[in-house]
């Protein structure tokens, strides 16, 4: 059983590539609950609602790893410690606590950001915080994510190199 998370801000391409990674490794893709829950219950969330959030989060990706060899998580509690950070102004212990990913690919915010009526943090300079709190999350726990930036080929031809590291296959050549 292998998790690899997607981390990062809003808008940042976690879920296109998340679904491109899945089906190109043969592994299973897994959605982000927070926005579905956003999606019915607005974004205005308290503490307690991040916690069911990432409580629920953690929960689906423990039954798709019984269930799958490879799973790729759009987003983990870790992204929702980050949240609860961000929206909040502190930290949710609880959030800390949850199994961690055996890779983190951590999308920068050096994309256009696209309003689709739930997202939150558009202006930059929001975002640049935003992000700063994402990985700062991941640092206090000891993870080293591999950042992934600029094109789009360039984000995913680094995701596949760490996950093929990762899961013991042979790099490929990218320009194949």
């Amino acid at each position: 059983m292998t998790l690899i998370v997607l981390h990062g801000v809003e808008s940042v391409g976690k879920t296109t590539l998340g679904r491109e990674l899945a089906s190109y490794f043969g592994a299973q893709f897994l959605p982000e609950f927070g926005r579905s829950y956003c999606e019915i219950n607005g974004t205005d969330i308290s503490a307690d609602e991040l916690l069911l959030i990432g409580r629920w989060q953690q929960h689906n990706i423990e039954v798709a790893l019984t269930e799958h060899r490879i799973v790729i998580s759009d987003t983990d509690a870790l992204m929702t410690a980050a949240w609860a950070r961000m929206m909040l102004g502190h930290d949710l212990p609880e959030l800390f606590a949850a199994r961690k990913g055996d890779l983190y690919l951590h999308c920068s915010p050096d994309t256009p950001f696209v309003s689709d009526g739930l997202r939150v943090y558009g202006n930059p300079e929001e975002r640049a915080r935003f992000d700063s709190m994402a990985k700062a999350v991941l640092h206090q726990v000891g993870i080293r994510p591999v950042i992934l930036r600029g094109s789009w080929d360039a984000r995913r031809n680094t995701a596949k190199t760490a996950i093929r590291e990762l899961i013991g296959l042979e790099p490929i050549s990218l320009s194949s």
